[in-house]
């Protein structure tokens, strides 16, 4: 007798999914029971039957059942936020950029007018709107427009006066065009803008528009230059009322003041978009060498303090800052993690987890299982220390299928190195773990197109299988949230 034989009859709260095609699972196993939140059983039709025997049936007609998407990288109010305001992706130039910005500040009097998306470089002429235009098509409202990559901005007259210390910033510019320490904080300060009401509701929106995806475990990566601690509780909450599960980080140097700011609201680390440098395509990215087309730069070359070359981008983080913020998270017990996209603040983000490996003991900093986000462009010989720590890379596979082809932004703004961008079948060769985001509202939100963005990369030998990219896109994400017992069925 087997113990299907034996097992009573299934609970009320029992359910049974019948006829589906299972993924990752033999062809006869085409269904599953499930009981309240958890899959209590997979294997055949008539095996499901059995264990739950008197349970309601669902037919699913040869149906593919997967594990849900998890997205490793979202900040879900600034994703309302984008949603229910300005998309400016495709605008074809400045002048119907400022008549979208006059069409909505119209149909919206008296609110902010939040957007997002515009990009220069197909514009007939690329210069971004400036101050006195926007004042102009906004009709007096506090405006804020962020490139594509959301790591430079402009803004209007009306938002400035209410945000009076971004003009002292370095990265501020007269004519309203924000990038590095001015454009952080603004971002961080237009909470202030914002009802608690507003911020759950575009957190709800940015969700419910996950859910739609397929995606069911969200990281919501918060940090001072992005909005208020209670943003997290808020996304957190939200999450909870609509079924979805929140994992949170807070991304501020480790102190500790800033471990009892992420302990008191549950972050599982002090990671995600804490940046060491900013953006390929606002050229705030950390190189070793200028951007090719650095002369070309919209607004002024800001000089910084320490003599740094401006058209190498910016850092923002020192090498003793990272290497002390791994260990002191390795100590806590807590996720260390860093935002690193250009070549020399990936290698200072790898450094500092070699010199804390070297003070702590590499078992202990592999135990903590730290993270890199975006990590776009790593020198092949650092790919083994990344392996060898157990560090998980945070990518976004759509990242190249946006700006990777030959003639896309990378090319233009990084010549010949370019060709090395987002090298995902590397980091996966090596044996570094992967998962996979949107960084909404940067890309959308979204879960197969993470999968078909990794699986067709531009370069053939930088492409990853189905399989791989579907495991990245999944069980990748609790990887990354040091959960390794969930993202299978």
């Amino acid at each position: 007798m087997t113990s299907e034989d034996t097992r009573p009859p299934a609970t009320p709260a029992a359910r049974l999914l019948t006829g589906g095609r299972l993924l990752g699972h033999p062809p006869g196993a085409g269904a599953l029971v499930v009981e309240g939140d958890r899959i209590a059983f997979v294997g055949s039709d008539e095996q499901a039957r059995r264990h739950a025997s008197g349970a309601p049936e669902t037919p699913l007609h040869g149906r593919l059942l997967t594990p849900a998407f998890v997205d490793a990288h979202l900040h879900a109010v600034q994703t309302g936020q984008m949603m229910a305001g300005l998309d400016l992706h495709g605008v074809a130039g400045r002048t119907s950029l400022l008549d979208a910005v006059a069409a909505y500040a119209t149909a919206h009097p008296g609110g902010v007018v939040v957007g997002q998306g515009w990009d220069e470089r197909e514009w007939p002429d690329p210069r971004p709107p400036t101050r006195t235009e926007l004042d102009r098509a906004g009709g007096g409202a506090a405006v804020y427009l962020a490139r594509i990559d959301v790591h430079s901005a402009v803004v209007s007259s009306a938002l400035l006066a209410q945000l009076p210390d971004v003009s002292s910033a370095v990265g501020f510019s007269a004519d309203g065009l924000l990038t590095r320490d001015a454009h952080h904080l603004c971002r961080g300060r237009m909470d202030r803008l914002f009802s608690d009401g507003e911020r759950r509701a575009a957190a709800r929106s940015a969700l419910e528009r996950a859910a739609a995806c397929g995606v069911a475990w969200v990281h919501e990566l918060g940090g001072p230059h992005l909005g208020p601690l209670e943003d997290l509780t808020r996304v957190s909450e939200v999450g909870a009322g609509l079924g979805l599960g929140v994992v949170t980080y807070w991304g501020e140097l480790g102190s500790p003041e800033s471990l009892a700011r992420a302990r008191r609201v549950g972050a599982v680390g002090l990671a995600g978009d804490l940046c060491v440098d900013g953006a390929i395509g606002s050229r705030t990215a950390a190189l070793w060498e200028p951007y090719t087309d650095a002369t070309q730069a919209a607004g002024p070359a800001v000089a910084t303090a320490d003599g740094r070359d401006p058209h190498r981008g910016a850092r923002y983080l020192s090498d003793d800052e990272i290497a002390d913020h791994v260990e002191l998270c390795t100590r806590e017990g807590l996720q260390a993690g860093f935002h690193c996209i250009g070549d020399e603040a990936v290698a200072a983000a790898v450094d500092g987890l070699r010199r804390a490996a070297a003070r702590l003991g590499s078992d202990r900093v592999r135990a903590a299982r730290h993270r890199l986000e975006h990590v776009e462009m790593v020198a092949p010989a650092d790919l083994a220390t990344l392996a060898a720590l157990g560090v998980v890379a945070s990518v976004q596979p759509t990242f190249d299928a946006l700006w990777g082809a030959p003639d896309g932004l990378y090319r233009a703004r990084l010549g010949q190195r370019a060709a090395g961008m987002n090298p995902l079948a590397s980091l996966q060769s090596a044996g570094v773990r992967l998962a996979f985001g949107t960084d909404a509202p940067v890309t959308p939100v979204a879960g197969w197109e993470t999968v078909r963005s990794a699986v067709q990369h531009w370069r053939p030998d930088e492409r990853l299988t189905p399989a791989v990219a579907f495991d990245a896109a999944t069980r990748g994400g609790h990887a990354a949230a040091r959960e390794d017992r969930a993202g299978t069925l």
